[in-house]
């Protein structure tokens, strides 16, 4: 096992950057050709899915002791749950120090995690959250039911996380005693405790949230470590709770995050042994990695078997041009994605036409536009005749590094050849953020959705409540609202698919999205780590494998 000292002296292409919005992970990251690759190609199940996942089975019983180097994508702006966005990898850092109320099981559906039991009414008006009784805050106090009360109502006043808590009543969070928590809804809410796997279900202790000046860079959670220190754009570190309430747990004694958002960067340092592990959503670097996991030579999991990301042209409903429906699909028509699926990423991440892959049992077939060129050229030749001759012009923000900035290119010459005109506009991550939640912008560029449950990310695609500033297209679509309405009223499985139908036919008519690739993930690590990949819940249960891990359970050994 490499020590905490040899880690001291060791010392996509597309034509937008992801970002994190709220609820949802999504991190910057590119795919491009500067990724080092030998050319390896990733092997395939017998129903064609990548094959991705190599671990090995540990031997003997967990070691405690030690520390893990986690290397990550992407900083995150802050650690409140109410009022920062958390990138994809600030989720990770975020389950070393918050526990959640709920999450993932293997079926994914939501279970009780920090919470002991979730209990409704007949007709989902009414939720009742039952607390363990044991766990303490890193300050020392309980995790009580004042505690939930403040912290959800702290989602309900956040400009940032309200629209997610807009179903319940503006009163409707009371503690009924010590341990128990009741929510009014404003009307049926049936996958309400999908919303406490997200951001909102992560418990911040009352101090922290009464800390206005300094609480957002201080995190006190119940989590299974305590926050040491984090320089931004660097590092943060955490340290092991003695008193965290799962017996046993955890058994590294301290984890260090460090962001490297450079990819090459980030690869030697998991290759140099300065870091235990890293994640990675770069093509390029994926099928390398893949390669020397099945050699042995490392491990790595990946969501090749999930519901994936995609990454997106993100457009403006509500300001010229593309308040115009015609500009929407001139710009639909004459996107190539297959072509840059596999300029960009070597065929790996595939065309996506749609907020699923063919293998989700949401997806369904739609009317979502193919390449056309000859289609997009006639439908710009009518935008021109109804402007006075002017070709279709706007401005796309994207973030400026060369990567980015090439494939940008890459689509700047594809909308060319219909006679469209496309100004790149280069910009930090955190003013586009600041641009797309504002409204202030054309057309923008996004890695988003992916998560176990589709219900969970709603928030983005309809304006319900309306205004709602994660809905950052503005699109108003009366028969996605009412079909979301329906999924969120049933826990019938087969009837909250049928309402995704509705919602998918109905965004490939609106085209406020411009649909890129679907992407995939990985995280990759050393020999020497185990426990990472599959957790589970306090009763021993397991937990979804997901591309944000909890790292309560894992653990180092000597490699022999």
């Amino acid at each position: 096992m490499r020590t905490h000292e040899a880690f001291r002296t060791t010392a996509r292409s597309v034509a937008v950057c992801a970002i994190a919005l709220g609820l949802l992970a999504a991190g910057c990251s590119s795919a491009s050709d500067s990724a080092d690759s030998d050319g390896q190609t990733i092997d395939t199940t017998e129903t064609g899915q990548a094959q991705l996942t190599y671990l090995l089975e540990p031997e003997g019983d967990p070691v405690a002791g030690g520390l893990l180097a986690f290397g990550l994508n992407a900083e995150t702006d802050g650690w409140n749950a109410s009022s920062n966005r958390w990138a994809a990898s600030g989720y990770i850092v975020a389950n070393t120090i918050f526990d959640p109320l709920a999450f993932y099981d293997k079926d994914a559906s939501p279970q009780p995690y920090l919470a002991e039991s979730f209990e409704h009414n007949d007709d989902y008006t009414v939720w009742t959250i039952t607390l363990r009784d044991g766990p303490t805050f890193h300050d020392g106090t309980p995790v009580d039911a004042d505690a939930i009360v403040q912290n959800l109502q702290a989602h309900q006043a956040s400009i940032l996380t309200s629209a997610t808590m807009a179903r319940i009543e503006p009163d409707g969070v009371r503690a009924v005693d010590p341990f128990t928590v009741e929510i009014q809804m404003v009307k049926p809410w049936a996958s309400f405790p999908l919303l406490l796997t997200a951001q909102p279900g992560y418990v911040m202790a009352p101090s922290m949230l009464e800390d206005v000046e300094t609480g957002t860079r201080n995190p006190v959670g119940s989590g299974p470590f305590t926050f040491e220190s984090w320089r931004p754009n660097a590092d943060l570190k955490v340290k092991k709770y003695a008193d965290y309430w799962r017996e046993g747990l955890p058994y590294l004694d301290n984890v260090e995050f460090t962001v490297f958002a450079d990819v090459q960067t980030r690869g030697r340092a998991l290759e140099t042994g300065q870091m235990d592990a890293i994640e990675t959503t770069d093509a390029r670097q994926i099928e390398k990695y893949a390669a020397e996991a099945k050699a042995g030579q490392l491990q790595m999991y990946a969501d090749d078997n999930a519901e994936q990301s995609e990454t997106f042209i993100a457009l403006n409903t509500k300001a010229p041009p593309f308040d115009d429906p015609l500009a929407r699909q001139i710009l639909a028509f004459g996107t190539n994605t297959q072509e840059l699926s596999n300029a960009a990423y070597g065929g790996i991440f595939p065309p996506a036409r749609g907020m699923f892959s063919e293998d989700s049992p949401y997806w369904i077939e739609t009317e979502y536009p193919e390449y056309d060129l000859a289609k997009a050229t006639e439908l710009h030749e009518r935008w021109k005749a109804e402007h006075n001759g002017e070709p279709l012009s706007f401005q796309a923000n994207i973030t400026p590094s060369p990567e980015i900035q090439l494939i940008a290119q890459t689509l700047q010459q594809q909308a060319a050849e219909a006679g469209v005109e496309v100004q790149l506009n280069a910009i930090d991550q955190a003013t586009l953020v600041a641009d797309a939640v504002s409204g202030n912008y054309e057309a923008t560029g996004f890695i988003l959705f992916g998560a176990p449950d589709p219900q969970r990310e709603y928030v983005f695609f309809t304006d319900d409540p309306p205004g709602s500033i994660l809905n950052i297209t503005g699109n108003e679509n009366d028969a996605i609202v009412e079909a979301i309405d329906a999924a969120r009223s049933t826990e019938d499985r087969q009837a909250q698919i049928e309402a995704f139908h509705v919602v998918q036919q109905e965004m490939a008519e609106d085209l406020n999205f411009i649909w890129l690739v679907h992407n995939l993930s990985a995280i990759v690590f050393d020999n020497s780590v185990f426990g990472l990949a599959d957790t589970s819940f306090p009763d021993g249960e397991p937990m979804l494998r997901t591309m944000t891990p909890f790292l309560t359970e894992t653990y180092l050994v000597s490699e022999s």
